[in-house]
């Protein structure tokens, strides 16, 4: 098992919440090796918990970077910047943020100067990678009843059963779903993410169980009923 999972399981077994790994670690546990060197590291954690992690984060001595967005979308360039106050309602309505150590932000996050008054302004060196846990990336997501909630427009799910899958009993999302989630224009578009992309298709596709495959190929369907993802599905069915 890789360290950096190992090192997260010891910071958040006993934390309170329940998480799963996802991303590229994620595809790891699935595959049960290393498909490939990651720089960052994510978790998925219900988005109910999402003020007692930010505490936890707080109480830790971790510090909490939120996205900048352009016009209702992510950045091209990975800008980020500091949460001063957890309790922000602003931040109920966050999908993600980041989570640096404090004594390893100069070698995650490069201070960009900018005009008085403004919002202080971080840029990312998150292609680096790590070789400790230093940063971590929280995605959240919902929970209904007894099913995993992707999206809501249209309404995704994936049974919680089927969601969330275990190694040496760490919780990590099912590798279908992470694969839905990088259809996304960033992950295909961006030239730092998408040769990570189209290397986590090539090496996981082969590897999904029939079940897993047809309900992914219709998710990605539903998501994008126009066909306007960049991935195509033929090349996925391999």
């Amino acid at each position: 098992m890789n360290k950096i999972i190992l090192q997260a399981h010891d910071l958040f077994k006993n934390a309170g919440f329940d998480y799963a790994i996802c991303g590229g670690f994620g595809l790891d546990m699935f595959a049960n090796k290393e498909l490939r060197p990651h720089g960052d590291f994510d978790i998925v954690v219900y988005r109910e918990d999402k003020h007692r992690v930010l505490k936890f984060l707080a109480d830790n001595d971790w510090i909490v970077f939120g996205r900048f967005m352009e016009e209702g979308r992510m950045a091209t360039l990975l800008l980020f910047y500091k949460v001063e106050n957890i309790s922000d309602s602003y931040l109920d309505d966050c999908k993600n943020f980041w989570a640096v150590r404090a004594e390893c932000l100069p070698n995650v996050l490069e201070k960009i100067d900018r005009s008085p008054g403004e919002v202080c302004t971080y840029k990312s060196r998150k292609w680096l990678v790590q070789d400790e846990i230093e940063f971590i990336e929280f995605e959240f997501d919902a929970k209904e009843g007894d099913d995993f909630v992707l999206q809501n427009s249209p309404k995704i799910t994936r049974s919680l059963d089927n969601a969330i899958l275990y190694r040496d009993g760490i919780a990590y999302l099912a590798p279908e779903i992470i694969l839905f989630y990088k259809t996304d224009r960033f992950s295909n578009t961006h030239p730092n993410v998408k040769p990570k992309t189209d290397s986590d298709f090539a090496a996981i596709m082969p590897l999904l169980p029939d079940e897993s495959k047809k309900w992914l190929f219709d998710a990605v369907k539903k998501a994008y009923p126009d066909g306007q993802f960049e991935n195509g599905l033929p090349k996925w069915d391999k």
